[in-house]
């Protein structure tokens, strides 16, 4: 497993690409909401099967609708957001839509993850020099403690975590954003960060 881990050069470089994505991601956010989004700093690891559980898990008692989205290139992965109850509701008002209507629900969080997984992960592979395309967005079973709906298949032995949360200053939205690599992608993000490195 050892290969699988960044070094410190390498974590930092992904740091900082994911600085600038996430940068984009909440300036479209805050765009389509007309609200100022807030984020964390971003929470990069390498994670086994057990720790991936429990960070795709609930981390309280509201309710999670996980939306996954796959993203291709040749390093390959997938993204998941998760969006709590209240959340949910305030996205629905703050777009224009009637609250509690289960179409408008998956619409909303459809767009809402096309919109964070778009802007985030392709600024991070434009900065790479890579290519990449996206699959729709999918609505997934509600989010527990223990929920392995949301792990991603057997190909995952461990996945390179990326955490990123975003709020809005005032309301009670928030969401996580998850970007996972299986072993083969963690490999070849480490070659795209050492090439980055190198250009610098």
């Amino acid at each position: 497993m050892n290969e699988q881990f960044l070094n410190e050069d390498q974590r930092d470089a992904l740091q900082e690409i994911c600085n600038v994505g996430m940068g984009k991601a909440a300036a479209a956010l805050a765009k389509l909401l007309g609200a100022f989004v807030t984020l964390s700093v971003p929470n990069i690891r390498v994670v086994g099967v057990e720790q991936l559980r429990v960070a795709l898990g609930a981390q309280d008692d509201s309710e999670l609708r996980p939306v996954r989205q796959a993203f291709q290139s040749d390093i390959s992965g997938e993204a998941i957001v998760l969006v709590g109850k209240d959340g949910q509701r305030e996205l629905q008002q703050l777009m224009g839509h009637d609250v509690g209507e289960p179409d408008t629900e998956v619409e909303v969080l459809c767009d809402i993850t096309n919109l964070l997984v778009g802007a985030c992960v392709q600024s991070v592979f434009e900065q790479l020099g890579r290519h990449i395309c996206f699959s729709q967005p999918t609505l997934l079973p509600c989010a527990t403690k223990t929920q392995d709906g949301l792990l991603p298949g057997g190909r995952w032995d461990v996945a390179l975590l990326l955490e990123i949360h975003f709020t809005l200053e005032q309301g009670g939205f928030g969401a996580r954003m998850v970007l996972l690599l299986p072993d083969a992608a963690i490999r070849g993000m480490k070659e795209a960060l050492d090439h980055f490195l190198e250009a610098l």
